[in-house]
């Protein structure tokens, strides 16, 4: 049986479904967990606003905001 995907709290009903979805999927892109490109980490998380940073090596990469890679994503 497949997990049904959840729409996060914090948005009334107010803002729309559209709005929703489209925050409920960069949020679980951000929270995500990656991998380090240079340890193999679990721990490449985002530092601050396009900055990623593995809390183990301290290996640092800019990259996208909500994502490492900067691709555009609709």
């Amino acid at each position: 049986m497949a997990k049904k995907k959840e729409s996060l709290k914090g948005l009334g009903a107010k803002y729309g479904s559209t709005l929703r979805k489209r925050y409920t999927r960069v949020y679980v892109t951000l929270k995500s967990k990656r991998e380090c490109p240079s340890c193999s980490s679990k721990r490449f998380r985002r530092k601050a606003s396009g900055i990623w940073r593995c809390f183990r090596c301290g290996y640092t990469v800019a990259g996208g905001a909500y994502d490492v890679s900067q691709e555009a994503r609709q």
